[in-house]
C-alpha cells in the first residue's frame, strides 16, 4: 500500500466516523466523487486532493521527523518511534514505506491472510484493534478480498479470540 493510499485510506475512515460517506466526502471537499475512487484504484492522489478531502473529514495532514523530543532538553539524543514487528521489511507487508501506519500493517497482515501474521498482529496491536481493522475491511468494497477469504479471516480470528480465551482461564 503506497503513502497515498494510506493517508487516504485514514481520511474515509476519518469521514466514516464523523458519518460522512464517500459521496458527502467528496461533496465537502469540493471534489467530484470519482476523485476517490479514481484515486483507491490507482494509489496515487494529488497533496492538495488529498489536503481537502483531510480537512473535510476534521483532518490536518502534517509531516514529522519520525523521532520525539527528549524531554531531557534539545541537545539530548532523540528516541525513535516504537515500530511494530509487522513493519520489517521480511514480512513483506510495508515495502519500502517506514512511515506506514499499525492500520495499514495491520490490514495488510489481514490481506495476506496467513495465520501466524494475523497471530502476530493480535499478539502486538490487540484483539480489538485487529478486530476493529477487520471490520473496516470487510465494510468497504473496494478492499478486494474474496468470499473465500473473508470467511477464512474471520474463522482464523474466532479461532484466535477462542484460544486467548482458553489461555487467560
Amino acid at each position: 500500500m503506497s503513502i497515498e493510499q494510506s493517508l487516504l485510506t485514514q481520511v474515509i475512515e476519518a469521514a466514516r466516523a464523523a458519518q460522512l460517506d464517500q459521496g458527502h466526502l467528496a461533496q465537502a471537499a469540493g471534489v467530484a466523487p470519482e476523485t476517490i475512487s479514481r484515486a483507491k484504484k490507482r494509489g496515487t492522489i494529488d497533496l492538495s486532493t488529498l489536503q481537502a478531502l483531510a480537512q473535510a473529514a476534521g483532518l490536518t495532514l502534517s509531516l514529522s521527523s519520525g523521532v520525539t523530543p527528549d524531554p531531557a532538553g534539545p541537545m539530548a539524543p532523540m528516541a525513535p518511534i516504537r515500530r511494530s514487528s509487522l513493519a520489517d521489511p521480511s514480512r513483506g507487508l510495508a515495502w519500502s514505506n517506514a512511515a506506514i501506519s499499525d492500520e495499514a500493517l495491520v490490514r495488510n497482515a489481514l490481506k495476506k491472510g496467513s495465520f501466524n501474521l494475523v497471530l502476530e498482529a493480535v499478539l502486538e496491536h490487540g484483539l480489538p484493534f485487529v478486530q476493529r481493522q477487520w471490520a473496516l475491511m470487510r465494510a468497504d468494497a473496494d478492499v478486494g478480498l474474496s468470499s473465500r477469504a473473508l470467511v477464512d479471516i474471520s474463522r482464523k480470528l474466532t479461532n484466535i479470540e477462542r484460544g486467548l480465551s482458553h489461555a487467560a482461564a
